[in-house]
């Protein structure tokens, strides 16, 4: 019997110039996103430049841990949970 482990779905490329959170949304799907140059209206993400994305939100904030000299913003894309309470 073979056996196979499935890996996290991981991406670290570097994507030119700043896309808007639905572009970033759009390409990272149900997963984490590191991106450089946020720019927020108030407290709301509305464009960046995305260096990093994956399912694994333990790759990600490794990767974050990494990432020097700048402003970045670390989000998750997906849909949350209704059933989940989240605690600021």
């Amino acid at each position: 019997m073979e056996v196979t482990i499935k890996k996290p779905k991981v991406r670290a490329k570097n994507q030119n110039g700043a896309l808007s959170i639905r572009q970033i949304r759009n390409r990272v799907g149900d997963g984490w996103a590191i991106i450089k140059n946020p720019e927020y209206n108030g407290a709301i993400l509305l464009k960046g430049e995305l260096i990093y994305h994956s399912s694994d939100r333990f790759a990600a904030l490794e990767e974050m841990g990494k990432c020097r000299n700048g402003d970045f913003a670390f989000k998750f894309c997906g849909k949350r949970d209704p059933n989940v309470a989240y605690i600021l």
